[in-house]
């Protein structure tokens, strides 16, 4: 009885798996980001892929070809924050607001400020 009720529980729990990879087949979503460096005429646009739990990453280019990377984490369902490091040795903060599939930003990269949009 026990190994019967051992094998329920296992196929109950592949079962509970297999729903769970059909209902989230896609574990992160890619957004666009738009952004500009604030008195400056450097500008910046990339991606940003948020996973279903909340965390993500993000790639930058400025319109003067240089790249930048950096991870974010959601403190709550709409705020969050992140760091990013540049090709060129910069390197800043932001914080974010979203709601659903769009938000803005803000933060500190090198010693200038950015403002940002998530989404289209």
């Amino acid at each position: 009885m026990y190994n019967l009720f051992k094998l329920c529980s296992q196929l109950a729990a592949a079962f509970a798996i297999l729903f769970l990879v059909l209902i989230f087949p896609a574990h992160a979503m890619t957004l666009p980001i738009h952004g500009a460096v604030l008195n400056s005429t450097e500008t910046f646009t990339g991606k940003a892929t948020v996973h279903f739990w909340g965390d993500g990453n993000l790639t930058l280019t400025t319109n003067k070809g240089v790249i930048c990377k950096g991870d974010f984490v959601h403190a709550s369902q709409q705020k969050g924050n992140g760091t990013v490091t540049c090709e060129d040795g910069r390197l800043g903060s932001f914080e974010f607001v979203t709601a659903g599939f769009s938000g803005t930003g803000a933060g500190m990269i090198g010693a200038e400020h950015f403002d940002f949009r998530i989404g289209k």
